[in-house]
């Protein structure tokens, strides 16, 4: 699944622009065997409820299957955006966005996560959502109420994240410490017994704007080597040399994504603390 989007021309996505990114979306009956107790709820129909609170669709994918039975039935994943930003897409170097993953084969609820788009390399940065309760809604019993909540949930969680990005562009890291960072982000995305990394992979600069060893600008380094792909290892087994994939499925994206935003945080944490012992 990919849903990377050219960043110079986003804009709403219409119902039929995201049927043709991901047809699941607009299933209406939910997998064929699936218990008489489970409240099927086609994501489609919260489009509408999104967009009145303000925030549009400007991405969607889905999974990837290989049984025919599970087509139009799997994990997919759409991007909301405020109006307010796509408006004005230049206005803010990063952009706060919903996303909304679900299936309609009864193994996921709705879930909710807040992600940060970066302007200038188009990351997208999945924040840990275990401190929001309404970030997963079940079918059974669903109401659109519950989905007006998540969302003022989330919005009201936004700017506590702001915050926290501002704190990591003020945070610089000395070697030692970005190449900590960087064995972090190796060992969430990478079998250490199997696969050997250097750190140095993890720490290209790819940009003049994140020369500046801050937190904020390493870690954006690591997450890209770690999620886009493109990085030169040995397996430690065969001796071979591989280079990495990219990481397009939805729940690997997140999972990562969020273990990361962790490990940044326990950094700032750490840094934080000396400074004030000192």
């Amino acid at each position: 699944m990919s849903v990377r989007p050219n960043t110079e021309h986003i804009k709403p996505m219409s119902n039929s622009e995201l049927f043709q990114a991901a047809p699941s979306i607009f299933s209406e009956n939910p997998i064929d065997g699936v218990s008489n107790r489970y409240a099927f709820v086609p994501t489609h129909a919260l489009l509408d409820t999104f967009r009145a609170s303000g925030y549009y669709p400007i991405m969607a994918g889905e999974s990837k299957v290989r049984l025919d039975e599970n087509q139009g039935h799997q994990k997919h994943m759409v991007y909301f955006r405020s109006l307010d930003n796509i408006l004005r897409p230049n206005g803010k170097e990063e952009y706060a966005d919903i996303v909304l993953t679900n299936s309609s084969d009864a193994k996921a609820s709705f879930k909710l996560t807040l992600s940060y788009w970066r302007l200038v390399c188009s990351n997208m940065l999945h924040i840990p959502s275990n401190v929001l309760s309404h970030h997963s809604i079940v079918h059974s019993g669903f109401n659109i109420e519950k989905v007006h909540k998540a969302i003022d949930e989330i919005t009201s969680y936004m700017p506590k994240v702001e915050k926290q990005i501002e704190v990591f562009k003020d945070i610089e890291l000395n070697p030692i410490e970005q190449k900590s960072l960087a064995r972090a982000g190796i060992d969430i995305r990478f079998d250490k017994e199997t696969h050997e990394v250097s750190t140095d992979e993890f720490l290209k600069i790819h940009r003049s704007a994140d020369e500046k060893p801050t937190l904020w600008n390493v870690y954006n380094r690591v997450q890209e080597a770690m999620i886009r792909g493109g990085v030169k290892g040995r397996n430690r087994s065969t001796g071979k040399s591989f280079t990495s994939k990219a990481i397009n499925a939805i729940d690997a994206n997140i999972k990562l994504n969020q273990e990361l935003f962790s490990t940044v945080q326990n950094m700032a944490t750490l840094k934080m603390s000396y400074s004030m012992a000192a």
